[in-house]
């Protein structure tokens, strides 16, 4: 089986960031923490972003004040 390309400089670049971390979770987890917080004005939440466990769709919906409906 072939690897994706797209796929394999993704895990290339995610073990160069663990190594560069010293391969500790703690600190890894902390360094993409503070980028997320560096650039998460450009990410979009998804759907289920601000649902607990065993929340509807529609109530996850109109938690994110989505109130359309399908």
């Amino acid at each position: 089986m072939s690897t994706d390309r797209g796929i394999e400089a993704t895990r290339t670049v995610r073990k160069k960031i663990s190594h560069e971390h010293g391969n500790d979770a703690r600190r890894l987890v902390e360094y993409y923490l503070k980028y997320q917080a560096r650039f998460g004005d450009r990410l979009r939440r998804g759907p289920a972003s601000n649902r607990g466990l065993g929340e509807s769709d529609e109530q996850g919906a109109a938690a994110d004040g989505d109130t359309r409906r399908s």
